[in-house]
């Protein structure tokens, strides 16, 4: 393969000849097709791809644009290249019209003019710009020509890191600038998908809500859709990635959240195509509806899928007024073969550009090829009708409208608007009155025909939307009306509209009353808002916060009827919440920086520009701006409101009420937020996987002398010790470790008969956060349940022993969570059985028998292993319990400043999650010589899910710590020396969990150091 990358640079390829001599890391998943090589480059990193109707390729990567002239033996000529940006630039995608190329890269929509036919001489002209450059993967990405004619453009999140993630909400600010020359837009938002003339004028913001939008593209029937990266460090809430349909004023909740399927509660989310797509890295994006390859293929949607070195296909189905579709390969790599680029041309043949890349890289270079996806017996000359759609006929244009193929009919659609004038004015509008309805022409006359806005066209748009049979031509001319009011529809045609039988329509009709100068019809009100259909409902209720008043929210959370008042929760969430886009943040409002300088100075292919000499440039939280702005009296009662319907009967509608007042972190609202998140989270624990509890340290039987729990035994006295020996009527009892079989733990059978005794389980519980858990606990007899030293659960019942008696919701920790149950048996059997429910992984574990007797051993028996350094013999003849009692408290706590533990250590029972494990209530949770060799020899006992994370970056280092905190691009790592560093993820050559604390060994380096520690967090230490 190397040898043919070589041969690639200097020779005329044939793609058979490519394919022929070297076996490929990729294959096509459908043995009716076949994959044809048409070049590779070890340097170029090819992205982009486009196909014009004269079978050229325009190839995009790193710097360069390219194209591929189409020989006449059925392959390429060699690659030519056409312009070459600055370093970094990368070309995200292309779009051609005319004798025009459009070109987007990371940080600016550019035209090229007589890009597509001319070699020599070429210049981009800048169109949209101003986006940060918060990384070269988020920022722009997709282009797609709309069914008017104007270019729509796709970005991600720039600022995707910034904000507290336990309480997600980020907005971003800056300006747009487009044409003419100096028209300025701000723009307040994330990730979003916007839309221009073929100009650069008239620029718009068409969706927001996205985290990396990469592909973009418009299905037949106008339709627009586009891919959504997943948040790979927090996958419990922004995984599996998103496959979205994009319609005008949608809003897709980053980070506010992800999808219905996340967060069932939440009414305000929309629905993904397939919400099972895993771990998801798509980048390019297409759409097949050509009759080359098998029907199995049509209406398809394409996606280039890194993450699994894959490029899939998605077959839509309709699904109310949105879409579902399943996902079924196309193309498969391996090793290193990953598709980042997908296009569809020639005829119907498939482009893929492919990357090698063994992992996620910041601003590569790495080798990739071009392929061709075609039929298996595709003969090698693969035929194709070329033309040259700036020099063909208008009658052959209009004719391509009624082609079976979808790449030959959007063609002539664009080709046809750019012409404009006469073509769409008279005759567009006279073909759409005598197409069949059979024909797909029609749907592309109705968008002609309006845009050539005469009175004819409008009469029979008109027409169509209210009578036609077809749904999608109601749907076109709806669109089609919305997008022309010059046109003159009349409101009363979309108010008919909203009771039309296909759900697509009616979600028509509600996008129109955004651009009407009327109020929000009461039909909205009683159907779209009310939809269980999340499309119709967020449009609808979109629709409401934008057009409406808080009184008519009011009124509709007075009414019996539940959707009703969820709308009108959502209306005025989204009313008091969600921050207009298009105008200025207020000065009086601060903007945190971009957290790194590049991010405002981008280099252009023009010029170099501070994009904070152009405008306000910054990061804020709703709930920053909410404390500190002066409030309005319609906010005031959009809040009272919100209040209010916390209270209200239905939980759908408390939980929608909370999420937004959440957003705001209010004091006076955070209480009832709090009480009515908890009472959620318990039902959804219910539900949760069960997992039984299947080890345990048990001790007994201990005499309750006939006062059942009022008779206080030892384990109960104390931090619990396995390792601890008690001595009770002359007799000695210890820990002893048992197994469930399979679930009870039959107290019986492994102690014997015990009338009016007690038994004692004790395990940890160790978690990666804080969280609340379901603990399932059945007895014979009663039973009482200690959290971290403080009794949770009393239930002194008679009974036999069965599974799931009691349900008990306990908060863990994030660490070590000491789980401690007494079983109080009045008579006959005893027995105890333990399940959990958690929403995040909990791992059940049994702590070594550490006590003050074997202490001094085992750090011996360290120092005699070698460790020496970590444990000097000045440690080991100490009574550390005696120690700990004559410490120093508050000289221990400025050590725990200063040499680091505060770093990864909360010591608060409400403190911030650190990224290590809690120490809060350590006085009560943890014995002193477990605390001791925790300090000293911190790998001796290591939590499962606080093991020491080892880096090897490409430039040599390596590094161990902990992790505390990784975004998509980078990891932030507390070292074995307590400095926190940040390592970008293009730099890590290898990542693993090895079998290692990542707590320092030896830092603390004199006994009475450790005493005065000790002294501090036993004495229920205050940071």
């Amino acid at each position: 393969m190397n040898r043919l990358c070589l041969l690639s640079i200097a020779l005329v390829i044939c793609g058979w000849q490519l394919a022929a001599a070297a076996e490929l890391d990729y294959a096509a998943a459908d043995p009716a097709l076949k994959l044809v090589v048409l070049d590779s480059s070890p340097t170029e990193s090819f992205l982009a791809v486009r196909a014009d109707t004269a079978g050229r390729l325009f190839v995009g990567g790193r710097e360069a644009l390219f194209v591929y002239e189409p020989d006449d033996q059925g392959g390429y000529h060699a690659r030519r290249e056409l312009y070459r940006f600055p370093n970094h630039t990368w070309v995200y995608d292309i779009a051609v019209r005319g004798d025009d190329l459009y070109v987007m890269t990371v940080s600016a929509l550019y035209v090229i003019r007589g890009g597509v036919t001319k070699r020599e001489g070429l210049t981009p002209q800048r169109l949209i710009w101003g986006v940060p450059l918060g990384h070269v993967h988020q920022c722009f990405h997709g282009l797609a020509w709309g069914p008017e004619g104007d270019l729509y453009l796709s970005m991600g999140d720039p600022v995707w890191y910034y904000g507290d993630f336990s309480r997600p909400d980020h907005w971003g600010h800056w300006t747009f600038f487009s044409q003419p020359e100096g028209t300025k837009t701000p723009y307040t938002g994330v990730g979003g998908v916007f839309r221009c003339r073929p100009d650069g004028t008239r620029f718009q913001v068409v969706s927001r809500g996205l985290r990396n939008s990469c592909g973009l593209v418009f299905d037949q029937h106008w339709n627009l859709f586009t891919n959504d990266n997943d948040h790979e460090s927090m996958a419990t809430e922004y995984v599996p990635g998103r496959l979205n349909h994009v319609t005008p004023h949608s809003y897709f909740s980053w980070p506010r959240g992800w999808m219905p399927s996340k967060t069932p509660d939440r009414a305000d989310l929309l629905e993904t195509l397939n919400p099972s797509l895993g771990r998801f890295v798509p980048v390019g994006q297409s759409y097949y509806n050509n009759t080359l390859l098998p029907e199995a293929y049509r209406n398809n949607l394409l996606v280039a899928r890194w993450c699994t070195r894959a490029v899939t296909r998605y077959p839509l189905e309709h699904h109310g007024a949105t879409f579902h579709a399943e996902e079924q390969p196309l193309l498969i790599g391996q090793n290193h073969a990953r598709p980042v680029g997908v296009a569809v041309g020639r005829g119907g043949r498939i482009f893929v550009t492919i990357s090698f890349m063994a992992h996620n890289e910041n601003s590569p270079v790495y080798k990739s090829d071009l392929v061709m996806i075609t039929r298996a017996d595709d003969p090698s000359t693969h035929p194709f009708e070329p033309y040259e759609a700036t020099e063909a006929a208008p009658e052959q244009l209009f004719t391509e409208l009624s082609h079976q193929d979808w790449s030959r009919r959007e063609v002539a659609h664009v080709e046809l608007l750019r012409r404009g004038g006469e073509l769409l004015k008279t005759d567009a509008a006279a073909r759409l009155e005598e197409v069949d309805l059979e024909d797909p022409a029609a749907r592309h006359l109705v968008w002609l025909a309006a845009a050539g806005a005469s009175d004819q066209a409008a009469e029979a748009i008109a027409l169509v939307a209210q009578h036609s049979i077809s749904d999608d031509l109601r749907l076109q001319s709806l669109r089609a009306l919305t997008e022309y009011p010059e046109l003159g529809a009349s409101p009363e045609l979309f108010l008919h509209s909203l009771d039309d039988p296909n759900p697509q329509v009616q979600h028509a009709a509600v996008l129109a009353f955004f651009g009407l100068d009327t109020f929000v019809p009461e039909a909205v009100n009683d159907g779209p808002a009310r939809s269980k259909d999340t499309y119709l409902r967020q449009a609808a209720t979109l629709l409401l916060a934008e057009k409406a008043g808080v009184t008519t929210f009011e009124r509709m959370c007075r009414v019996s009827d539940s959707a009703t008042r969820l709308a009108g929760v959502l209306a005025a969430g989204f009313k008091l919440t969600l921050p207009p886009t298009g105008v200025p943040i207020p000065e009086a409002l601060p903007l945190d920086a971009l957290r790194t300088e590049d991010a405002y100075v981008i280099q252009f292919a023009d010029a170099t520009i501070d994009l904070r000499q152009h405008g306000r440039i910054g990061n804020f939280t709703v709930a920053d701006h909410w404390r500190l702005g002066a409030h309005t009296p319609e906010q005031e009662r959009l809040f009272e409101l919100l209040v209010q319907m916390l209270g209200d009967k239905s939980e759908a509608i408390r939980l929608q009420a909370a999420h937004f007042l959440y957003l705001l972190n209010d004091p006076r609202s955070e209480p009832l937020v709090s009480k009515v998140t908890a009472l959620s989270e318990e039902r959804r624990l219910i539900s949760a996987p069960l997992q039984i509890i299947r080890k345990l340290w048990l001790a007994g039987p201990f005499d309750d002398r006939g006062q059942g729990f009022d008779c206080v035994h030892p384990p109960e006295q104390g931090p619990v010790d396995p390792g601890a020996r008690y001595t009770v009527d002359g007799r000695e009892i210890t820990w002893q470790p048992a197994a469930s079989d399979p679930q009870l733990y039959d107290l019986e059978r492994i102690f014997g008969r015990g009338d009016g005794q007690s038994y004692y389980g004790y395990c940890r519980l160790e978690s990666a956060k804080r969280q609340r858990i379901l603990l399932l606990v059945g007895s014979d007899d009663g039973v009482r349940v200690w959290r971290n030293a403080q009794l949770v659960w009393t239930n002194d019942a008679l009974r036999g022993a069965l599974p799931y008696q009691d349900a008990i919701f306990l908060e863990l920790e994030p660490g070590s969570n000491d789980l401690l149950v007494r079983v109080r048996n009045v008579d006959g059997a005893a027995g105890l059985y333990l399940h959990t429910r958690t929403m995040s992984d909990v791992i059940s574990v049994l702590p070594e028998p550490v006590g003050a007797d074997n202490l001094a051993v085992r750090l011996r028996d360290a120092a005699a292993g070698g460790q020496q350094d970590v444990v000097p013999a000045a440690f080991l003849e100490i009574d550390w319990s005696e120690a700990a009692a004559q410490g120093n408290a508050e000289n221990g706590r400025k050590l725990f400043q200063t040499i680091g533990c505060a770093k990864c250590h909360a010591v608060e029972t409400n403190a911030a999650a650190l990224g290590g494990p809690s120490l809060a209530g350590a006085a009560q949770r943890f014995t002193v010589p477990y605390l001791v060799e925790s300090i000293l020899l911190p790998s001796k006992q290591i939590s499962p899910v606080f093991k020491a994370t080892v880096i090897q970056t490409t430039d040599g280092v390596q590094a161990t710590g902990l992790v505390v905190g990784e975004t998509a691009e980078r990891i932030e790592l507390v070292l074995l020396d307590t400095k926190k560093v940040e390592i970008a993820k293009d730099k890590i050559e290898a990542r693993e969990l090895r079998e290692l604390s990542p707590m320092p060994q030896g830092v603390v380096k004199q006994p009475d150091e450790l005493r005065d520690i000790l002294a501090y967090l036993l004495a229920g230490a205050r940071q």
